[in-house]
């Protein structure tokens, strides 16, 4: 398969095996750089071990820190119906508990995980663990990632 452009994804937690799978679905040759010897090992604590996977109760008033205004963006561009579809495509069911939280119906974060893992490789993404980003520059218009481990990869994105 010949692809038009190349994707580094930096972390392989459930934002970034996300975006490889929707890079790979749009036809990008993705490579994901993880700096745990797996991806997705922290989405198996997310919510108790459970997995929140969204909330309908998406309001910028319940995100902290300094810039809470940060997460507008993605949430607008991504809202609880997409993030249903999305992980339903991938044959996950869900419920909904009290406050908007929408677990998976398996109750269980292994569940998710296994299904994006599986997607990433039907896809051909490249999941490479044991790979800490230390820099990450621009050369000829292209990013280029070097790892601690003396790696170093170049994409378009």
């Amino acid at each position: 398969m010949t692809h038009e452009r190349e994707i580094i994804i930096i972390g392989g937690g459930a934002a970034g095996l996300t975006a490889a799978v929707a890079g790979a679905r749009r036809g990008a040759r993705v490579r994901v750089l993880e700096r745990m010897s797996r991806v997705g090992r922290k989405l198996l604590a997310t919510g108790n071990g459970r997995c929140n996977l969204t909330n309908r109760n998406r309001d910028l008033s319940h995100y902290h820190g300094t810039n809470p205004g940060f997460v507008r963006p993605a949430l607008g561009r991504f809202g609880v119906a997409e993030v249903l579809s999305f992980f339903e495509d991938l044959g996950i069911a869900t419920r909904e508990e009290e406050g908007g939280k929408i677990f998976p119906f398996s109750g269980q974060a292994s569940s998710v995980l296994d299904v994006l893992r599986y997607e990433i490789e039907r896809l051909g993404v490249e999941e490479l663990g044991d790979h800490r980003v230390q820099t990450v520059t621009q050369e000829d218009g292209r990013f280029v990632c070097f790892c601690t481990n003396g790696a170093r990869y170049a994409a378009d994105k």
